[in-house]
């Protein structure tokens, strides 16, 4: 599709966290701090309501590769509270003072995967933000990149109030994580494991830097299929996070079960040949981020270089005839798609796709897959 048939049309993104992503435009990016230093002038520099809160922050990124704990915070920041997001969404570091407010509490500051949401809305009631106010700042940010429409990821009924009534010119449909509101949702989001940032996604061989570690997966195999099952009695689809080959292992197993023609696999940093031909044969739809691709210079010591030749491999699903969806996955990454598809497009082999075939996605083959949205 032509750039300026698109720009017509607009974006529509199949996977973003809508609050999240307008929530942390108020809070400071740590993204560009090259060590802990930096980090800690950063978030002393940009107090709300007297507390440090930094997202986007990739330890990666810094010259010491840690993420920083209680004892640093604490020396770092005294009493004044201190929350670091990052950018995965799938860990989240605190100092004492913080823990202290907020009630909740890790030995050594650091938390992962669903306490991180429950951390952050309870953040959100003692930094007294106007919600609707951050909504709405959010939705206009979406607008100016091109978004007509945005599938959230997430809705829960906390948030789902935030939402109504609230028209910005960019359309909100969304999947939701609670069973209450499926009705309304498009579908049942349901997380199978975590991140490879923070070595929590499920592997079938151990991280190539951790040895021992074959990362998490949240579900038994009888216990997500009986969730499933759940979700399409209802008559609605999965959608299912899973970024670690193990976790895709699971989803194979349990869909060959149960089955709604509109389930979703999302992200799929790694998967193997045979996980990929799988999917294209039973014509499961992935849900892709192609900014992701800006990850491979550091998940390589995660994988190793073995496994990199299928992970982050867009172009091979397409080859391999998977239907492809795209997303941002904001505030994971940044939800422009020119910048996801600059991300991607120098990229050579199963890691290539085009600059103007990832647009395509996030217009045509977005749309189409919900064509009465």
């Amino acid at each position: 599709m032509h750039q300026e048939t698109i720009r017509r049309q607009g974006y529509v993104d199949a996977h973003c966290h809508v609050w999240e992503f307008s929530l942390f435009n108020r809070f400071a990016s740590l993204e560009k701090c090259a060590n802990l230093e930096e980090l800690v002038e950063t978030l002393k520099s940009c107090l709300i309501n007297g507390w440090a809160v930094g997202v986007r922050f990739n330890q990666e990124s810094l010259v010491e590769k840690i993420i920083p704990e209680r004892a640093f915070l604490d020396r770092a920041f005294g009493t004044t509270p201190v929350v670091i997001v990052r950018t995965c969404l799938h860990v989240v570091a605190a100092n004492t003072a913080a823990m202290q407010r907020l009630g909740f509490f890790a030995e050594n500051g650091l938390f992962y995967e669903a306490k991180v949401f429950n951390l952050l809305q309870t953040l959100v009631a003692k930094l007294d933000l106007e919600p609707r106010d951050v909504l709405s700042q959010g939705l206009r940010e979406l607008k100016k990149l091109g978004f007509v429409q945005v599938i959230d990821m997430g809705m829960d009924r906390q948030k789902l109030p935030f939402f109504e009534g609230l028209d910005e010119g960019v359309k909100v449909d969304f999947y939701t994580v609670d069973l209450g509101l499926l009705d309304d949702a498009l579908g049942f989001k349901v997380f199978l494991d975590g991140g490879l940032g923070a070595r929590t996604a499920a592997l079938t061989e151990e991280y190539a830097d951790d040895p021992g570690n074959y990362g998490l997966l949240n579900h038994s195999d009888a216990g997500l299929l009986s969730l499933v099952e759940r979700v399409h009695r209802k008559g609605k689809p999965i959608a299912a996070h899973a970024i670690g080959d193990r976790a895709v292992d699971q989803f194979l197993r349990v869909v060959r079960q149960s089955r709604h023609p509109l389930d979703r696999l999302e992200h799929v940093q790694y998967a193997r040949e045979d996980q990929l031909e799988a999917l294209a044969e039973l014509e499961i739809p992935v849900c892709i981020q192609p900014v992701f691709s800006r990850e491979i210079s550091w998940a390589v010591g995660r994988l190793g270089p073995e496994r990199m030749q299928t992970a982050y491999a867009w172009g091979l699903m397409r080859d391999k005839g998977i239907r492809l969806l795209a997303g941002s996955d904001a505030p994971v990454d940044h939800p422009d798609p020119r910048e996801a598809a600059a991300a991607v497009a120098p990229l050579k082999g199963g890691h290539h796709l085009d600059f103007e075939e990832v647009l395509d996605l996030f217009a045509r083959a977005n749309r189409e897959f919900y064509p009465g949205n």
